[in-house]
């Protein structure tokens, strides 16, 4: 839509009068980064970001307690993906670089693509972290950007990054991955509470083969 930083178009898009916000999805871990990134902000103004996985259901603007809700489609077929956009209420939706392509000029859009220079913003600008070893591994490991930089935030002076994670065949990494989609999902809270202890069971077989 322009070139104005996309973290800024995030943040600013949550709490707008805005009703579209357009994602080119990429793959699963920058889908997720930028579903983190924008429930980060939900999260700061009160809002829920509700994940919806039929695009024929209709639309939630609040829940029981009055709380806003922004719905987010993921939606490649481009009939659904025109009904979808049709709809008159606040609504995120993921789709292909096709679809992406065709329409971002019309509206609050997000290129996938762009996906490091958008960690860099949002780990200098808004977490005000100053750690080249720290963008670098979050860049090459997406979907871990919340979870190190978490570490970071809470002892900088001893931040080690998880090396076990290095591996992309890692079994911890696939668990991080699983934790992530689940929270995303809001699937249900016992597999997250099965991956959470799956995590911690090999982190210690790791740690006692040193």
């Amino acid at each position: 839509m322009n070139n104005k930083n996309q973290i800024s178009i995030i943040k600013e898009f949550i709490n707008s009068n805005e009703e579209t916000m357009l994602i080119n999805q990429v793959n699963d871990e920058i889908s997720m980064f930028y579903m983190s990134i924008l429930k980060y902000y939900a999260n700061n103004h009160g809002v829920k970001i509700s994940t919806n996985t039929d695009s024929e259901f209709g639309f939630l603007e609040e829940d029981l307690f009055g709380t806003q809700i922004i719905q987010a489609f993921n939606i490649t077929n481009t009939k659904k993906l025109d009904a979808i956009l049709n709809i008159h209420s606040k609504k995120i939706v993921f789709t292909d670089y096709k679809n992406y392509k065709k329409i971002s000029s019309k509206f609050n859009s997000i290129n996938g693509y762009r996906f490091e220079n958008d960690i860099v913003f949002f780990i200098k600008n808004e977490l005000n972290i100053h750690s080249d070893e720290l963008l670098d591994y979050c860049k090459n490991n997406v979907a871990l950007l919340f979870s190190e930089t978490s570490k970071y935030l809470i002892n900088s002076n001893h931040y080690i990054r998880d090396h076990s994670l290095i591996d992309e065949k890692s079994p911890i990494l696939e668990i991080r991955k699983s934790i992530f989609e689940n929270k995303r999902n809001n699937l249900n809270i016992i597999n997250l509470y099965q991956n959470i202890k799956k995590e911690a069971e090999y982190k210690k077989l790791n740690f006692l083969t040193f």
